[in-house]
């Protein structure tokens, strides 16, 4: 995942970022690990800088994945989903009539991105053999769903041919 710029609320301290250490005091504005400014944000410790998406960019990846040939899914940044849902927040809290019509139309056109994406990727579970989820995909997210998927689609698999051990021969 990818760093965001946060505005520091209070001192922070110490933190790491990509393997070194830095001092954080209120009023400063430093890069961190995604993961880290989400959880410092959500307790009230800094102000995302960034959402990180823009609505042009989300059509930009849904027309892409319309585009793609071949039941293969496009190539789109690893942490879309992430920052999909972090900008529309942003614009259902501005509350605006332009904001919330701009988050409306977002939405829609991440929810048609989802579907289009989890279709490929079940084609791509059944389809694929061996290959790894990292080579189907880079979204972890969707890593994660295609390992579940698979491992759902084996237990069904051997359950039903199971069956069969129940009759005698």
């Amino acid at each position: 995942m990818g760093s965001v710029r946060v505005l520091a609320l209070r001192d922070l301290g110490r933190l790491p970022v990509d393997r070194e250490w830095i001092d954080v005091r209120r009023g400063d504005e430093v890069s961190l690990p995604l993961w880290l400014a989400l959880e410092l944000s959500r307790k009230g410790y800094v102000e995302l800088r960034e959402g990180g998406l823009k609505d042009t960019e989300l059509h930009r990846y849904h027309l892409l994945e319309r585009g793609s040939k071949g039941g293969k899914l496009a190539e789109i940044r690893e942490d879309v989903y992430l920052v999909a849902g972090l900008a529309l927040g942003r614009l259902y809290r501005e509350g605006s009539g332009e904001s919330l019509v701009r988050a409306d139309r977002m939405r829609s056109v991440l929810a048609n991105l989802l579907d289009m994406r989890l279709g490929k990727l079940v084609n791509a579970v059944v389809s694929v053999g061996d290959k790894q989820p990292s080579e189907v995909t880079s979204v972890l997210e969707e890593m994660l769903l295609f390992k579940f998927l698979r491992k759902a689609l084996e237990v069904w698999r051997s359950s039903v041919l199971g069956y069969a051990e129940l009759w005698p021969r």
